[in-house]
């Protein structure tokens, strides 16, 4: 069992410091290292595509993994990372918002809880919604997601030339595949599935009707 480090340990992954895009300030990058992989995000558990990303046999695999709810991005609480590097926990609350139906959700409102796992060359998340408020409401709940298939040379700043082919995504009612052919003639594929069907889902965002009581 994995045990939480509240003192929130610094990642041990030098990209971390490469991203210094202003809205991460000053909220700095934690790290989770398993195995060939390892992932790199913001203390909201979101990948943005500067230095950070989940990365697989160094090579990027998921460039953007972003959570919106009600359109906005959430305010920080505290994030955490396990000691052994494989398990990180944020804490969020949701900014001014409304619902679906247009009623105003003030700040504070609804508890966001993201546990994020990487085990066995696999990324999980389980995100969980409390609504501390005396109104039930539905809010829409969003996760965008893109992959550059970069390197890590790429990632650092060099410049290709030349880089593979990159497909259309394929969706169907609970997952979508990216994939890619690189130069060096190896075919890679990004598969992101959800544990329930959003309620719309494209190449590049699965949107959530999400009913708070």
């Amino acid at each position: 069992m994995a045990q939480l480090d509240e003192r929130q340990l610094d990642p041990a992954v030098a990209l971390a410091s490469l991203d210094a895009t202003a809205p991460r300030e000053p909220h700095r990058l934690f790290a989770l290292k398993q195995g060939d992989c390892f992932a790199v995000a913001d203390a909201y558990g979101d990948i943005r595509g500067a230095g950070d990303g989940f990365f697989r046999d160094d090579t990027r695999v998921l460039s953007e993994f972003r959570l919106t709810v009600g359109g906005r991005q959430t305010s920080l609480l505290g994030a955490s990372l396990s000691q052994d590097n494989v398990l990180f926990t944020t804490n969020l609350t949701n900014l001014p918002i409304q619902s679906a139906g247009g009623r105003d959700i003030p700040q504070g409102a609804i508890h966001i809880e993201r546990v994020r796992l990487l085990w066995q060359d696999r990324l999980f998340e389980r995100i969980t919604l409390s609504n501390y408020s005396r109104e039930h409401s539905t809010i829409n709940v969003s996760l965008h997601y893109s992959a550059d298939f970069r390197d890590m040379f790429e990632v650092r700043g060099s410049t290709r030339l030349k880089r593979g082919l990159a497909h259309a995504a394929e969706t169907d009612a609970t997952s979508v595949l990216l994939r890619y052919d690189g130069l060096d003639g190896l075919a890679r594929l990004s598969a992101i599935s959800f544990s329930q069907a959003p309620d719309q889902l494209t190449a590049n965002r699965a949107d959530f009707l999400i009913a708070v009581t």
